[in-house]
Parts: structure tokens; C-alpha cells; sequence
């Protein structure tokens, strides 16, 4: 990967999967990079393995879920980690199982984070890129958002 001009990366799920596979490139590729994800343990891991490829990382343990506080969050880490070149939006999770059993608490949880939380997250560094005039906007997507997985129904829906 070359991004000649992208210096810092904010990436949402980076504790594991597509999120830590994105923040292990961009490492290698000597992009500096703030980690989100709920999961402060291997979140923690795979900002000390960026490091060690000797780029800038910092984790900020943050449930995406809890959507009170996205935008908000996302301002300050952005505030306090500089200037956000580049935003992957991957965090995400499913529950399984059909419409008819999920309750109304967990299809919310699953809107909330892999939906909502994705434009609050942009809400909190768009301003600053349209100021710069620069940035580059991620959103993981999947396969489930066009094809239909049975008993994914809230994971479709929000993909």
C-alpha cells in the first residue's frame, strides 16, 4: 500500500479481524494509528505490535455501541491524537438467530453499532478534513448487505 500523504489513521474493531488486519498494513505502510474497539486486552496487543513496526499507536477502548457517546468520543480521541487522515469504520457484530426470536435489545444493539455508530463516527472527524480540504473515509461493509444470510437479520439490515 502506498498513501504518500496520509499520516494518521483512526480505525474502529481494530481489536481483531478486518480492523487489525487494516491497522497491521497501514503500520507497515508508516501511517500512525489511534485503535478503537471495546476489547481494551487485544486492543492494547495490536497497538503494541504496530509499534513495534515503528509507527505512532494508541488504543482508546470504546464501546461503539453505546451510541450516547460516539460522536463525542471520537471528537476528543481525534483531538487528542491529532489530525485524521484516514477513518476505517470496521467495527461490527451479529447476533443469529431468526426475526421472529430477536428481541428489540439486541437488533438496537446491532443497528446501533454497526450502523449508527459509523456516521457518528464520521460526524466526529468530517469537520476537520473539510477544513484541511483532505481525508479519507472507510466503511467496512459486507456481503450480508446484498446476499441473504438466514438468521442474520439485524447484521443484513445494518450492513
Amino acid at each position: 500500500m502506498d498513501y504518500p500523504t496520509a499520516k494518521q489513521a483512526l480505525i474502529t474493531g481494530a481489536s481483531s479481524g478486518i480492523g487489525k488486519a487494516t491497522a497491521l498494513a497501514f503500520a507497515k505502510a508508516g501511517i500512525n494509528l489511534g485503535l478503537v474497539s471495546r476489547g481494551s486486552e487485544k486492543l492494547a496487543a495490536v497497538a503494541a505490535a504496530a509499534r513495534e513496526l515503528g509507527v505512532k499507536a494508541e488504543a482508546y477502548p470504546l464501546d461503539l455501541a453505546k451510541i450516547d457517546r460516539v460522536q463525542s468520543d471520537i471528537s476528543a480521541i481525534a483531538a487528542q491524537f491529532g489530525e485524521v487522515d484516514i477513518l476505517v469504520n470496521s467495527a461490527g457484530m451479529g447476533y443469529t438467530g431468526s426475526l421472529t426470536e430477536t428481541s428489540l435489545a439486541d437488533w438496537q444493539r446491532v443497528l446501533d453499532l454497526n450502523l449508527t455508530s459509523v456516521w457518528q463516527c464520521i460526524q466526529g472527524v468530517l469537520p476537520s478534513m473539510r477544513d484541511r480540504g483532505s481525508g479519507i473515509i472507510i466503511n467496512v461493509s459486507s456481503i450480508a448487505g446484498s446476499q441473504v444470510f438466514p438468521n442474520w437479520g439485524a447484521y443484513c439490515v445494518s450492513k
